[in-house]
């Protein structure tokens, strides 16, 4: 529990915030991933919609699923379809709808003066039932207001009384987008007729967005009639929409009559404003009340050879009238067959169709589904290995063939043939993919870091992914190239590398572009403070000295400092200053910027002495899963370091390269003293051992003219507030550092302590 010291506790908690690292915490921005499930870049999707299919992702989308479908099955795709399935679907505001705008609406009211220009934050949503929020007002509306307002400001003045009026109403009729009890102005007295015309159409709008549909039906149909006015063009469509909307609101066998007899005029003039809604009018219509007529449609639609248009509003119907209807043709089941969360009963399921039907696809859904474990798994492996090269399939099918056997396939064979895969046309996805299983078959340390490096991608919108602007937010990345693509140390590569003697991590660092060296230098670094290792240790603060110059003095006083009790002191000090330090990728976090910006969390390290034995695992290879803490919230049963679990719900334990299996005695040696002090250890640590805190605070203490024994302290201080530590070394710390340096900066931002 903190605690301020007393003195301080009125007015200081918030100055800790502002005297101390910004340590991580919250958001932690986009995840860094290397498998894109929404098809890639422009180029690569383009390639897609043409028929290379690529290793198919049980985590994509409906739209890219039933795409790769429709490959496996022989029917056509193409860039149109393609483009429309691999869309976000369908039709309701989002960014760069309705918000756009309202922002276009708002600079356009910025033209008449004397008046509050309209907010770009208008709510456009009713309240729903339960917390839901209703779609109410769409991006034209605010788009058609905004032209016609620089049209109004453009004939007839800014300051014309009338179009003040004009600009009034509208304004009421756009807080009725999501206020009930919203009211319009009174009318202008002997207003103009332009403004006389301008008013019937509001006033029919806004019934509109009140939910008043028989008065907005009755209003857009006598607007519909009258050929003197401007908005006559939409009115049909406007009239039929409001006939829709109570059809939808309250569904009866009237009401959608209704709706279907308003659509109808609309339906029979195909240049008509709006005629390219009726399909998706009657389309919802017939979602609610004829949806098993509907459903047979749909599927010979989507099952037709050559794509329909509204493809994905019509597979977004299926996939939700499927779960309704019995029984659900072939395409619906296999869609939902791959996003069972009931693997087993799943994986029966497609392994039975498979056998049953022989199609690809089915073939396909066991694979994803199947576990090394699985009795069935060498069945399907070798009938994964006769899918044709020809066959959409073929790539998918040799990565879960290889996944399946790979435990015990022959490890040059599966090199050569990763090899030969690597070496043809992928996407980046793909060849991130195959990366990930080359690596586990590496030669030599040389020939691991060849292949370790991976294409990164972030976990937004896929346009974004390959923004360099994103980089910022995650602290594993480097920029290469002159065209600055983002790469990272593979998951499955940083795994092995957990998994090696410091010696081999030592070489590996010198392979890698900075700042990747910098982060395994510095895991190193820890590793080496904690074996006192004193060659490694020097050889390590040379490098750092350039790889991070910010305390460039510290580390070259390291490498000065003959071994005793002030060269620990000086590499104890150096761990107290990167709260991010740790002796695995796993749990580490690179140092950005100034020393008070670097993040991460403190341990408590713990110097063991050399005969001391304290077994430690390493860490879980399921951790490595989305490459940071967000990990532990995955099944650790169930590691995936090739495709993260997006490619299906099977698993692919890691296996470790022959040259880190034969060194794994010498890793375990080490890592049994890679221990940290904490409540579980507490009674466990062997006599001689040496708390990295507490060693601190004692040369600080003994050492009072050491220039660096005030920053030591403060450090500590921060140590127990942010991270780990015991004794209340920040207690003792705060006492000393005040006691002894009243005048000290180190002091001055030291104002209370934590317990």
């Amino acid at each position: 529990m903190r605690r301020l010291a007393a003195a301080f506790m009125p007015v200081l908690a918030l100055c800790g915030l502002l005297s101390g690292p910004a340590l991580g915490s919250g958001d932690p921005g986009p995840l860094t991933i290397f498998i894109d499930r929404h098809g890639g870049t422009e180029a690569e999707r383009a390639a897609l919609y043409k028929g290379r299919m690529g290793v198919l992702l049980t985590n994509s989308s409906d739209g890219l699923l039933y795409l790769q479908w429709r490959l496996m099955s022989g029917l056509e795709v193409g860039q149109e379809a393609g483009t429309t399935l691999n869309r976000s679907c369908c039709g309701l505001p989002t960014m760069g709808g309705a918000e756009d705008g309202v922002a276009s609406w708002a600079n356009a009211t910025k033209l008449v003066p004397g008046l509050p220009p309209a907010s770009v934050w208008i709510a456009t949503e009713l309240r729903g039932p339960n917390y839901t929020s209703i779609p109410n007002c769409f991006r034209d509306a605010f788009d058609t207001a905004a032209a016609t307002l620089r049209d109004r400001v453009a004939r007839f003045g800014a300051h014309n009384p009338a179009v003040k009026a004009w600009l009034a109403t509208q304004n009421a009729v756009f807080e009725a987008c999501s206020k009930p009890d919203a009211v319009l102005p009174a009318a202008m007295p002997n207003a103009p007729a332009w403004l006389h015309a301008d008013r019937l159409y509001q006033e029919a709008a806004f019934a509109l967005y009140k939910g008043q549909n028989d008065d907005a039906f009755n209003r857009f149909q006598a607007i519909a009639h009258d050929k003197t006015s401007p908005w006559q063009p939409k009115a049909l469509y406007l009239a039929a929409r409001t006939r829709h909307r109570e059809a939808l609101a309250h569904p009866s066998p009237q009401a959608f009559a209704a709706a279907r007899a308003a659509i109808a005029p609309l339906q029979a003039q195909p240049n008509a404003y709006g005629y390219d809604q009726v399909h998706g009018m009657l389309r919802a219509l017939a979602f609610r009340d004829h949806p098993d007529l509907l459903f047979k449609k749909l599927d010979e639609e989507l099952q037709a050879k050559a794509p329909v248009a509204d493809l994905a509003k019509g597979l977004r119907d299926y996939v939700t009238l499927s779960t309704r209807i019995t029984p659900r043709p072939d395409l619906a089941v296999w869609l939902a067959t791959l996003r069972s969360g009931a693997r087993d009963q799943a994986f029966a399921h497609a392994t039975e169709r498979w056998a049953v039907t022989k199609k690809v696809h089915w073939l396909v859904a066991a694979l994803a589904l199947a576990r090394t474990g699985d009795p069935q798994a060498r069945t399907l492996a070798v009938d994964a290995a006769a899918v044709p090269k020809d066959s959409p399939a073929w790539l998918t099918a040799q990565y879960h063939q290889m996944r399946l056997t790979f435990a015990r396939d022959d490890v040059a064979s599966l090199r050569k043939r990763v090899d030969a895969i690597l070496a043809s046309d992928l996407s980046s996805s793909d060849h991130n993919l195959f990366l990930g299983l080359r690596t586990q078959l590496a030669t030599s340390l040389p020939d691991l870091m060849r292949h370790a490096l991976r294409r990164a991608f972030c976990s937004e919108a896929p346009e974004n992914c390959f923004q360099p602007d994103w980089m910022r937010y995650d602290g594993r990345l480097a920029l290469t190239g002159k065209s600055k693509v983002p790469v990272a140390i593979g998951p499955e590569a940083s795994a092995i590398l957990d998994r090696l003697p410091l010696r081999l991590r030592m070489e590996a660092s010198a392979t890698l572009p900075e700042p990747l060296r910098l982060d395994l230098a510095l895991t190193n670094y820890g590793r080496a403070v904690q074996l006192q290792d004193n060659a490694a240790i020097d050889r390590l603060a040379g490098e750092l000295a350039t790889l991070l110059p910010v305390i460039r003095q510290e580390w070259l006083t390291i490498r000065r400092t003959r071994p005793g009790p002030a060269k620990r002191f000086a590499e104890i000090f150096v761990l107290a200053k990167i709260p991010g330090v740790a002796p695995d990728l796993i749990d580490y976090t690179r140092p950005q910027g100034t020393v008070r910006a670097w993040q991460g969390r403190w341990r408590d390290w713990v110097i063991l002495p050399a005969p001391a034995r304290n077994p430690v695992a390493p860490p879980l290879p399921s951790f490595y899963n989305q490459w940071d803490y967000w990990a532990a919230s995955y099944d650790n049963s169930q590691p995936d370091l090739a495709c993260y679990g997006y490619c299906g719900a099977g698993d692919f334990p890691l296996r470790l390269p022959q040259f880190a299996a034969a060194s794994q005695a010498q890793a375990q040696t080490e890592r049994n003293r890679l221990l940290f002090y904490n409540d579980e250890t507490r009674a466990d640590l062997p006599a001689g051992s040496v708390a990295a805190w507490a060693s601190l605070l004692d040369y600080a203490r003994a050492h009072p003219k050491d220039p660096r024994s005030p920053e030591a302290l403060y450090w500590l201080i921060r140590i127990t507030h942010w991270g780990r530590a015991h004794d209340r070394v920040g207690y003792q710390a705060f006492r000393l550092l005040h006691t002894r340096y009243r005048g000290s900066i180190w002091t001055k931002r030291s104002p209370y302590y934590y317990d």
